[in-house]
C-alpha cells in the first residue's frame, strides 16, 4: 500500500505508521493546544486531535490552555508536553502574538517547545505576508460551526487531506521529522 493511501477505516497509512514509529519511542504522547484568543474553537480541534490519536491507537494527552501563558504554567500545562500547537486566526495582530508567545517560552526555558511548536491558524492568511517561521497548518475558518450544522462530529470525510493535515503535522514532529 503506498504511504498516501488511507486505509479501509480512513486512516492515512502514513500516519499509521509514524503513530507506530511514535508509541515505540514514548508511553504517552503530549500535545498542549495553546490558543491566542479565548473565542477560538479550541476544545472543538482538541477533541478532534484526541480522536484521531485514539483511532491510530496511539496513546496521547491533549490538552488546551492559553491565551494566558502564567496562568498555563500554574496549571502546570506545560509539563510533560512533546509537541505544542498553537492556535490563531488571520488577524492582523495574531504573528506578533504568536512571536511574544514564543520569546516567552525562550526566557523561561522552555526552549524546547518553542522548538516544536504548530501554528495551527484558522483561516487563510492575507496574501503579501510573509510565511512565519514556523509550521503551519492553515485550518477552515468555520469548521466548529459546519460541524454542528452539519450535525456530525466533524463534517470532513475521515479520508479527507485536510482532516488529517494537523494530525499529521504533530506526528512530524513527535518523530523528529518537523523539527530541524
Amino acid at each position: 500500500m503506498k504511504a498516501g493511501r488511507n486505509t479501509p477505516g480512513g486512516v492515512p497509512a502514513a500516519r499509521q505508521q509514524q503513530a507506530r514509529e511514535v508509541a515505540a519511542a514514548r508511553s504517552e504522547l503530549g500535545v498542549l493546544l495553546f490558543t491566542l484568543d479565548p473565542a477560538l474553537p479550541q476544545a472543538e480541534l482538541a477533541q478532534q486531535l484526541a480522536e484521531q490519536f485514539a483511532e491510530l491507537q496511539l496513546p496521547s494527552r491533549v490538552a488546551t490552555a492559553g491565551p494566558q501563558r502564567v496562568a498555563a504554567v500554574m496549571d502546570g500545562s506545560f509539563t510533560g508536553i512533546d509537541v505544542l500547537v498553537v492556535l490563531g486566526d488571520a488577524g492582523a495582530d495574531t504573528e506578533d502574538r504568536l512571536m511574544e508567545l514564543v520569546e516567552w517560552l525562550l526566557a523561561n526555558g522552555r526552549g524546547a517547545l518553542a522548538e516544536n511548536l504548530i501554528f495551527a491558524q484558522l483561516g487563510q492568511p492575507p496574501k503579501h505576508r510573509p510565511v512565519p517561521a514556523f509550521a503551519r497548518v492553515v485550518l477552515e475558518r468555520n469548521f466548529a460551526a459546519e460541524a454542528r450544522k452539519s450535525g456530525l462530529r466533524f463534517p470532513w470525510a475521515a479520508s479527507s487531506h485536510s482532516s488529517w493535515e494537523l494530525a499529521g503535522a504533530v506526528l512530524d514532529y513527535a518523530t523528529g521529522l518537523g523539527a530541524e
